[in-house]
């Protein structure tokens, strides 16, 4: 059907409504000339104007001011005790407004140098020039995770990598995984399974901000336009978001069944949500930034698997296990906590026992109590290991005929998605660029290894590559497909402390690199799919990516450099900030878990000796479980046994021990309704509804985040800190004599659990 195409040399618009013009076959029925997804279907337009130019003045000039605010703000918000986001929907909306006075104001005469001419302003801002402004902000807006190596080193080691070697290690953990994307695309950006999910949102915001031909007929409640129902939606939300977010914080905890029995102890680790304290059994949460966007496009098969597995491990094996005291699992405290214990209860310090080169004495270590930890804990461990051991096992039983059908056939196969073959217009990023770029990061990364004292010798850093390399075509496969898959930090960790026992900083490096190049290649394929659906020229995404990264990794760090030469003893502990406002918690968890998992290693913690041995027999509950649905399958083939993902479900069973149980019940609810009923029975409400809907509410819950912080939390200054007046649903009891007037209305340690009321241990 490919032939069909058009192409309009006065417009330069290729548009594939105009082959059917003539036609008694709508595109609806020639599902051939459009996605096989039907919410790609439904929201992305299958047009193309070929004569726009993404790359132009205007990009550099705002991405390069967007980035550098984005990567400085995310750092920032590193060390503070009350952090914000940076939303891409903010820059959307002021790159917007920027762009279109940019195109009024700004010259457009071109100036020439031999071949090449420049203007700036080449004539109207255009949207695939927006959307390569978001992605290139997108990539530099983040807080890189190899500043967590140069501030734990920084604070508590006292141990500075030179400038260069430090913009050299962030740039090679951040950019290694174009490599990986450059030769994956085929394989997890063309075919038309792989939706990225998130991109939809995008798609529908940009298309709607420009009032392409696609959205101009389509008409919101009262006739009102796209943008103008945005904006509304997005208005009354900021205003409601006041209330949880600042005024009324019972509302973000309504544990509502720990009104019945407050003071009990039983009562608060299975009802409350609030600090980490417990469960958070049908609790409620009455702000949209525990609920979230995506609840109401992610497909309800993942979002059943996910809160199915949450509900199975904290709603039911969790409360098993406390009543039962399993493992003692009353003696520690806090139920749902990360941190480490010794075998009476008290908290584990590791430091008394570490070497000056920060390896652990044996002797010291032996001659007393071991390290142990909270039932909850541990099984995170066990369920990490079947989420990964599941991805792999699911995509290859349900998907794996796909990929390698993909693998044997060359890009211009007949059944090639709608959007890729549209994308031929353009020329192709050569694979002897992405492999050239790789070789030369890898070379880059060996370096800092070697020179920069990281502990990890080169063929470490190899091990840790190959490990993701391995594992990046699996999970990035479930992600684009389901919208969620595991990560690689707790094997990154395990595999590392195995073959580097003693030795902290080399863990650190090794799961910094292991674990963020596959998550920097899904990002990328992610904006490369984004690219796919808005008909951005493969170059240019290659370009605007990579100066994202370096513009974002420079800031990072000059921004890092910064704040700690100037907090540095309220980061790292020696003091307490007056306004405590800067912490330096995020350093001293990841540096916590180098200590555990380097210093400490993995064989004390989970050896045949050890109470938690059992964590690995989640390998083979993650690869078997797959293989029987599979095999249900061919058996029982109405049943659609691939939508109950193992490795979705065991994701959600590892939620969050040591976070906050909220918002489970509405997105349950949510997810039920407007992925269930309105999906299935009012899907032209649902097309175009739910995408601009979304969008609308979380810029709206982000835009009140940013403003408290700013404004009344302290973001600028100290002098900014104003706390809403105390009433019935914010009271805190400073002294804990009244647990019941807390926040979450439940015990949560009030002096009844601090004066030797817990239960006696059994050890």
């Amino acid at each position: 059907m490919g032939e069909k195409q058009e192409h309009d040399p006065e417009k330069g618009i290729h548009n594939l409504e105009k082959a059917y013009a003539g036609d008694t076959v709508s595109l609806e029925e020639a599902d051939i000339e459009n996605s096989k997804i039907e919410a790609v279907r439904l929201v992305v337009p299958l047009t193309d104007d070929v004569t726009m130019v993404a790359l132009t003045f205007r990009f550099w000039v705002l991405s390069f001011l967007f980035a550098v605010l984005g990567a400085v703000i995310q750092q920032y918000y590193l060390f503070r005790a009350v952090s914000g986001t940076f939303s891409i929907y903010f820059v959307n909306l002021a790159t917007y407004g920027m762009g279109k006075s940019m195109a009024r104001l700004l010259p457009t005469s071109k100036w020439s140098i031999g071949k090449y001419s420049l203007s700036l302003n080449p004539g109207p801002f255009n949207i695939k020039e927006h959307a390569l402004i978001g992605i290139a902000v997108s990539t530099a807006a983040t807080s890189a995770y190899a500043i967590e190596i140069l501030a734990s080193m920084d604070l508590f080691l006292h141990h500075q990598i030179n400038a260069f070697g430090a913009i050299v290690l962030i740039i090679t953990t951040q950019c290694l995984g174009y490599g990986m994307a450059g030769v994956l695309r085929r394989y997890l950006v063309y075919p038309a399974e792989m939706v990225w999910w998130r991109n939809l949102v995008q798609v529908v915001f940009y298309n709607a901000m420009h009032n392409t031909e696609d959205f101009k007929s389509k008409k919101m409640f009262r006739g009102w336009s796209y943008m103008k129902y945005f904006w509304i939606v997005c208005g009354a939300l900021f205003i409601y978001e006041f209330l949880p977010q600042y005024m009324a914080p019972m509302l973000v905890f309504f544990d509502w069944i720990c009104w019945f029995n407050p003071f009990d102890y039983n009562f608060w680790a299975l009802f409350s949500s609030n600090s980490g304290g417990g469960a958070g059994i049908l609790s409620l949460s009455f702000t949209w930034s525990a609920i979230g966007g995506s609840t109401m496009w992610l497909p309800l098969a993942t979002q059943l698997s996910r809160y199915g597995g949450i509900v199975l491990s904290y709603w039911i094996i969790f409360p098993i296990i406390w009543m039962n005291n399993t493992f003692n699992a009353k003696l520690y405290g806090r139920p749902l906590t990360s941190k480490l214990y010794h075998m009476d209860g008290k908290g584990f310090d590791v430091n008394p026992l570490l070497n000056k080169d920060y390896s652990v004495n044996e002797e010291k270590y032996l001659s007393g109590q071991p390290a142990t930890m909270t039932p909850m804990y541990a099984l995170v461990f066990m369920y990490s290991f079947i989420a990964l051991a599941g991805c792999i096992s699911h995509i290859a039983c349900f998907h794996g005929a796909d990929i390698w059908k993909t693998w044997k056939q060359t890009i211009n196969s007949a059944d090639e998605d709608v959007h890729v073959k549209m994308m031929k217009a353009y020329p192709e990023v050569p694979q002897l660029w992405y492999a050239a770029f790789y070789v030369v990061m890898v070379g880059l990364s060996c370096m800092v290894c070697e020179v920069y004292g990281l502990q990890l010798p080169w063929w470490g850093l190899l091990v840790g590559l190959a490990l993701s390399w391995v594992l990046t075509l699996p999970i990035g496969a479930m992600v684009a497909i389901t919208g969620t898959g595991p990560g690689l930090n707790v094997i990154t960790e395990l595999v590392c402390g195995f073959m580097f026992p003693g030795k902290p900083i080399a863990n650190m490096a090794f799961k910094c690199y292991g674990y963020m190049a596959m998550a920097q290649c899904h990002t990328l394929l992610e904006d490369l799919k984004l690219g796919v659906y808005m008909k951005i020229p493969p170059r240019s995404m290659f370009t605007a990516q990579l100066w994202g990264s370096f513009v974002g990794a420079i800031f990072n760090y000059i921004t890092m450099h910064v704040i700690i030469n100037a907090r540095r003893t309220w980061l790292d502990g020696t003091e307490q900030d007056p306004s405590n406002l800067w912490t330096g918690v995020n350093p001293q968890v990841f540096w916590g878990s180098a200590l555990i998992y380097g210093a400490l290693g993995p064989i004390k913690m989970f050896g045949p000796s050890s109470y938690y041995n059992f964590i690995y027999w989640g390998f083979l509950i993650g690869a078997v479980i797959p293989v029987i649905q599979w095999g249900l399958s061919k058996k029982y083939p109405k049943f659609k046994w691939s939508s109950f993902n193992v490795a979705i479900i065991a994701g959600g069973m590892s939620a969050y021990p040591g976070g906050q149980g909220i918002g489970v019940l509405p997105s349950i609810i949510l997810c039920i309704i407007w992925q269930f009923y309105i999906f299935r029975f009012r899907k032209e409400f649902w097309s175009k509804y739910t995408f601009i809907l979304s969008a609308a509410l979380d810029t709206g819950a982000a835009f009140t985040g940013l403003f408290l912080f700013i404004f009344l939390q302290g973001g600028i200054s100290p002098s900014l800190n104003f706390e809403f007046p105390s009433w019935f649903m914010n009271h805190h009891d400073e002294d804990g004599n009244a647990p019941y007037k807390g926040v979450n209305r439940c015990g949560a340690f009030g002096n009844k659990w601090q004066s030797g009321m817990l239960p006696t241990p059994a050890l």
